[in-house]
């Protein structure tokens, strides 16, 4: 296939163009700490840096995933008028929801901290208009603007790693990197107001919005319960070690981004599908799954093997133990590739989702307080892998037990174990070599 026809086949598909709108996102991250390092900027100056952005995810992650899960669920249901009305009323929603979080850490040691920096506005613009420009990519898939979306990632990325990049070799201050960050969120913002006026209605029908907040509130909780993992673990080693540690520690808790780019793109464009008509939806979602384990797993087991030596090459020899790091991250493919939330979505079982976002995060804290005594970040970092275990366990029992769908409906089970041992077994392989 030549580079024409590889770009029709991308750009013609949804899905596909999310993938890439997720491959120029995490791209841009991956390359722009690489050149930071190659700067010559200090671990504590790239650990600000780290933080700044860690901090804004944390604040946010929670409400801005909650509300873009329940609005591709709720958004099929809706009649084309009121598909419209709501497209202008989530950009309100947002709006609201950034505004009371940075009103709530106002008041904390965090926000003092920002505003002693003289980063406070910048943060705030990078909140509430960075998070809000979140909506484009997600009206984009549900009104198949494919070509659209391909599009927008390439420019909105490109940007974002080539325009820190310079002001990061022009100025040599991470100071400088937060204005270019609130600029460029506040361009994100200005376009997503075009995508809203193109396919929504401006009306503020507040009863609507009433009525979709409450909607989302249980997949607001099940985001912030499971998926806030990743900002306990940030914050634990924050607490108990430096922010050179801390440092270390991000650049290695990453998941190989290939692996997040096709199965978090999977999950965003199926829900709606699912929502219309189940059944055909997890007959492509096995056979695309399966397709995905013959590359994902491979790429995976390589990587592990000779990622101590990438790390070294890429960063520098302070940065092995984020190998280490990486390489346990890398055994939560074997729990990804695992999507039941998917016939959750689709039949409006919010509170489950909830209710084992919460055991995920309990088995997450608990074990991760007693591993980080024995094994410092590797310990925080294994913790995560459990707990992913654990939701997809209750999650998969669910679905069979109370909706009676099997996992082999939508997964290759056998598959799935060979390469889920194989991973593990050459993981251990690495970790005796190199550690």
């Amino acid at each position: 296939m030549n580079s024409r026809a590889l770009f029709q086949n991308i750009t013609k598909d949804t899905t596909k163009s999310y993938q890439a709108l997720q491959a120029f996102r995490l791209g841009a991250s991956i390359l722009l700490s690489i050149v930071l390092v190659k700067l010559t900027f200090t671990k504590s100056e790239i650990g600000d840096f780290e933080w700044f952005l860690f901090l804004t995810n944390a604040l946010s992650f929670f409400w801005s995933m909650g509300l873009l899960n329940a609005f591709k669920s709720y958004f099929p249901l809706k009649s084309e008028f009121e598909k419209a009305t709501l497209i202008s009323n989530i950009s309100f929603v947002f709006l609201l929801f950034g505004g009371l979080a940075i009103t709530g850490i106002y008041f904390t040691s965090y926000g003092i901290e920002l505003i002693n920096q003289g980063s406070w506005v910048y943060f705030c613009t990078f909140v509430v208009l960075g998070i809000s420009a979140s909506i484009t990519e997600h009206v984009l898939i549900l009104k198949e603007a494919s070509q659209r979306l391909f599009y927008y990632g390439l420019v909105s990325y490109s940007t974002y790693f080539i325009g820190l990049s310079l002001v990061a070799l022009l100025y040599q201050s991470i100071d400088f990197l937060f204005i270019y960050l609130a600029v460029w969120a506040a361009l994100r913002f200005l376009y997503m107001l075009i995508v809203v006026h193109k396919y929504g209605r401006w009306s503020l029908d507040i009863p609507l919005a009433i009525k979709f907040i409450t909607y989302s509130i249980p997949l607001i909780i099940h985001v912030l319960l499971g998926g806030g993992m990743e900002y306990v673990d940030g914050y634990l080693v924050d607490l108990y070690y430096s922010r050179d540690d801390f440092t270390v520690f991000r650049y290695g808790a990453r998941e190989l981004p290939i692996n997040t780019i096709f199965i978090t793109a999977m999950v965003a464009t199926m829900i709606p599908l699912a929502v219309s008509n189940l059944n055909l939806t997890l007959v492509d979602l096995r056979s695309r799954l399966n397709k995905l384990m013959h590359w994902l797993f491979p790429v995976s087991i390589i990587l592990v093997l000779t990622s101590p030596l990438i790390f070294q090459a890429v960063y520098n020899e302070g940065f092995l133990k984020s190998a280490f790091v990486f390489n346990i991250y890398l055994l939560i493919l074997c729990s990804r590739l695992v999507l039941p939330q998917i016939i959750l979505y689709a039949k409006q079982k919010n509170n489950i989702l909830m209710w084992v976002g919460l055991l995920e995060l309990i088995v997450n804290v608990a074990l991760s307080l007693y591993l980080i005594k024995e094994y410092g970040i590797l310990g925080v970092a294994s913790a995560t892998v459990v707990a992913y275990i654990v939701q997809k366990i209750a999650l998969v029992a669910y679905c069979r037990i109370r909706l009676g769908i099997n996992l082999r409906e939508y997964l290759d089970i056998k598959t799935h174990v060979l390469y889920s041992g194989l991973l593990y077994f050459v993981f251990a392989v690495s970790y005796y070599i190199y550690y």
